[in-house]
């Protein structure tokens, strides 16, 4: 049997002490062979977005599974015109780098989103041929128009429409009368009979659910030659507070109902004469000009009069004014009672009485 080469030079007298040489000299020849194991390599320390991580040698940018999203070009109304405008970055140490890069220790890593921004916008300005009412309208004073565009420089996607009027206007001795919140039975009836006996014609803006519930009332003042315009569904308060899906619906619906009595809407009114750029857009998406008025003589209000309705309305009237007046809401005993006497003392003054003008002026 062939023997060990340090195990021939270790020889002692005694048992005991053979045995431990024999030990030693074991060990160290496991030792000389490379049987003990070598300590693991440090992890690789890296910083991500601020905050330190540790991943084992070899690790990839790619491995860390992180994503930066794309920057997008939006247009003026939201739509998507570029999805790659400005494309996000995975840096290391302010580089961009390959998936396949392996970390080391030091390297700082940042995650850094595209920017997503919308369209600039360009202004334009064209002046209307001939002389037309605002919109909004407050009287019936014709002006020379300013339309100020302003839209989307890539998508033409409109953001503003407005109709400047330019100048103090010009106006004929002519007056609107305008009754809203009926058809009102009773009350509207009475005024018909009023308007029918004097020949004047006038414009009821009238609210969707009563135009519901009495549609009688509708084809009498249509068939009596009067103007019917538009004054919401529910006559709901502070209107232009409303989302612009809610305005949209208080108009189309009371369109509707007046459509199916024949009835097509050119001027709109709101609720209380509440308005924004918002409500006026909507109401001409629809085809209508918002009209409210330059004379309230709060025929309305608690304690008020036939005689006191009368000299608001003479006191304030104006050569081309609209004057506020109700057939619905409450007891319009007091309207009723001053119409007369408001008829007769305009036209002692030379005034005449017109209908609104449509949404087209």
């Amino acid at each position: 049997m062939p023997r060990w080469p340090f195990m021939a030079a270790t020889t002692f007298p005694v048992g005991g002490r053979r045995i431990i040489a024999f030990a030693c000299a074991v060990a160290l020849a496991a030792a000389a062979c490379g049987g003990s194991t070598p300590p693991p390599p440090p992890p690789v320390r890296v910083t991500v977005d601020g905050v330190g991580r540790e991943v084992p040698p070899g690790t990839t940018l790619k491995a860390l599974g992180l994503h930066a999203h794309d920057g997008r070009l939006l247009s003026v109304s939201g739509a998507v015109l570029e999805p790659l405008a400005d494309p996000g970055k995975v840096l290391v140490n302010g580089h961009t780098e390959p998936p396949r890069t392996r970390l080391r220790t030091g390297d700082v890593i940042r995650v850094v989103d595209g920017e997503t921004r919308t369209e600039g916008t360009r202004r334009i300005v064209a002046r209307l041929p001939g002389r037309h009412v605002g919109n909004p309208e407050f009287s019936l004073r014709t002006y020379r128009i300013k339309q100020v565009t302003v839209e989307g420089r890539l998508s033409g996607d409109p953001v503003s429409f407005d109709e400047v009027p330019q100048g103090a206007g010009h106006a004929t001795k002519e007056v609107a009368l305008t009754f809203d919140d009926g058809p009102w039975p009773g009350a509207t009836d009475r005024l018909l009979e009023i308007l029918r006996r004097f020949h004047v014609h006038a414009t009821f803006f009238m609210v969707g659910h009563q135009v519901d519930a009495y549609p009688g009332i509708v084809r009498r003042v249509a068939a009596a030659g009067h103007e019917i315009g538009n004054h919401s569904f529910d006559h709901p308060e502070g209107f232009a507070g409303l989302t612009d899906e809610r305005v949209s619906a208080e108009i189309a619906d009371t369109n509707t109902l007046l459509a199916d009595l024949g009835v097509t809407p050119t001027a709109f009114r709101p609720p209380g004469g509440s308005y924004d750029e918002a409500v006026v857009a909507t109401a001409r998406s629809q085809g209508m000009r918002t009209v409210l008025w330059d004379v309230d003589p709060r025929d309305w209000v608690s304690g008020v009069t036939p005689k006191s309705i009368v000299s608001n309305v003479l006191r304030k009237v104006r050569p081309g004014s609209i004057v506020l007046l109700h057939d619905g809401g409450g007891d319009a005993q007091h309207t009723i009672k001053a119409l007369p006497d408001i008829i007769e003392r305009l036209r002692a003054r030379g005034y005449g009485f017109v209908t609104i003008p449509g949404a087209n002026g």
